[in-house]
């Protein structure tokens, strides 16, 4: 198999992924980066949307930190409204607060 056929059917099945995981977002089944993660790698998307890999596991993990841009690409990529973008990092942002993760508070 050639280099040009191999990437052929990597992007075969990407498109397949990519719909995927759109339904799944429209659908408001995807709560969190990792149930992403198992459709598609990290390494796979943070080379779509023209990141590096640490970069964008690091802003996966703090999903605050992605830039209005970076986001824009990722639901273009995922050919979802932005808006369903937003609130999933919104979700995502309020379930990672420390005080919804049951962390007690000092006083």
């Amino acid at each position: 198999m050639s280099e040009k056929e191999k990437e052929i059917e990597f992007q075969q099945k990407l498109k397949y992924k990519l719909n995927s995981l759109k339904t799944d977002f429209e659908a408001g089944k995807i709560e969190n980066f990792k149930q992403i993660e198992a459709l598609i790698p990290y390494s796979v998307l943070a080379r779509q949307i023209h990141m590096g890999y640490a970069a964008f596991k690091k802003k996966c993990n703090s999903p605050g930190d992605f830039s209005n841009n970076e986001l824009i690409r990722l639901a273009e990529l995922i050919n979802i409204d932005i808006n369903i973008m937003i609130k999933f990092i919104f979700l995502t942002m309020k379930f990672r607060n420390k005080f919804k993760e049951g962390e007690s508070i000092r006083v």
